[in-house]
C-alpha cells in the first residue's frame, strides 16, 4: 500500500522537469567525499578542531548555518534549506537567513525543495550570481526498497518528510559522492526534553552556533513529537540502505551521536 500510494504522490506532486534539472546539474568536485554540517551543539568542538578539513573539501550546510560567522571561513559548496518554517516571512530568523545568503560572495549551490518553497522565494536569490539555485522535488517515497530507491535515484522524491540531514545525504549520494561524513547531527532531542511541575513539557533547542533556547510544546503535542523524531531515525535506516545500494559509504563522525545507522570510523 506504501508503495502504491508513493507512486501515486510521484505521478501528481513530482516534477520530472526538476527531476533532469538537478540530475544535469554540473559539481565540480574536489573528490568522492563530501562532508555533511548539522547545526548540533557537537559542531563547535569540531569546527574547532576541523576547521582547516572543512574549508578544503567539499562541504553541504543546512537551514540556518548562514547566521554563524564559520559559514564565510567554510565557504561551503552546498546548502540545502528544508524546515517549511525557513519559508514563512513570519519566522523570526527568516530575514537572518535571507541577508546571510543573499551576502554569499563564492559560488554555492542552494538546494530548495519545489514543492515547499514558494516561487517568490527562491526568485529573490536570483539577485546574488554566485548562488546557483537547484530545486529538488519534495514528496514522500517510503515501501518496496528497490522501486523506493529507484525513485530517488532519478530524483523523484525522499524519505520521510521530516529532517534536512537525510535530504543532505541523499543529495551527495546523488551527485556522485562515494564518502559522506556527517558532523553536528546530535540529534539528540529526547534528551534535551523534559517537564516543568506543571507538566508542561519542554525542549532545550541546542545548536553550536547559540545559547540553548527553551522552548514549551503545545499541549497535545507530545506524541507527534515523539513520532516525528522515530519518523527521522527511520529515514536515516532508509538511507544506510539506500547507499548501499550506490556504492557509497556514510560515516557519522558525531560525538554522542543518538544515530546509530551509520559507521563512525572510517
Amino acid at each position: 500500500m506504501e508503495t502504491f500510494i508513493s507512486l501515486l504522490s510521484v505521478v501528481f506532486l513530482s516534477s520530472f522537469k526538476i527531476a533532469r534539472r538537478f540530475k544535469k546539474v554540473d559539481i565540480d568536485k574536489k573528490g568522492d567525499t563530501c562532508y555533511i554540517l548539522g547545526n548540533g551543539p557537537s559542531l563547535k568542538e569540531e569546527l574547532d578542531n576541523n576547521l582547516e578539513l572543512f574549508c578544503n573539501n567539499d562541504v553541504i550546510v543546512i537551514n540556518t548555518m548562514c547566521k554563524s560567522a564559520f559559514y564565510k571561513v567554510i565557504k561551503p559548496k552546498f546548502y540545502i534549506l528544508l524546515d517549511p518554517i525557513c519559508f514563512d516571512p513570519t519566522w523570526s530568523e527568516y530575514d537572518a537567513v535571507v541577508e546571510g545568503l543573499l551576502n554569499t560572495d563564492w559560488e554555492m549551490f542552494l538546494f530548495l525543495p519545489i514543492n515547499l518553497c514558494p516561487k517568490q522565494y527562491h526568485s529573490m536569490f536570483v539577485k546574488n550570481p554566485n548562488l546557483k539555485v537547484v530545486l529538488f522535488n519534495y514528496t514522500r517515497i517510503v515501501g518496496i526498497s528497490k522501486i523506493s530507491f529507484f525513485l530517488y535515484k532519478h530524483g523523484m522524491g525522499m524519505p520521510y518528510l521530516r529532517n534536512v540531514m537525510t535530504q543532505a545525504i541523499m543529495c551527495a549520494i546523488n551527485k556522485g559522492y562515494k564518502k559522506v561524513l556527517l558532523y553536528g547531527a546530535d540529534h539528540s532531542w529526547t534528551r534535551d526534553m523534559d517537564a516543568d511541575e506543571n507538566n508542561r513539557i519542554f525542549i532545550k533547542d541546542r545548536h553550536f552556533y547559540e545559547d540553548d533556547v527553551k522552548r514549551y510544546l503545545p499541549k497535545g503535542m507530545y506524541r507527534e513529537y515523539l513520532y516525528q523524531h522515530y519518523v527521522t531515525f527511520l529515514s536515516h535506516h532508509i538511507m544506510n540502505n539506500y547507499s548501499k545500494y550506490r556504492g557509497a559509504r556514510i560515516i557519522n563522525k558525531t560525538k554522542y551521536s543518538f544515530i546509530e545507522e551509520y559507521d563512525t570510523h572510517e
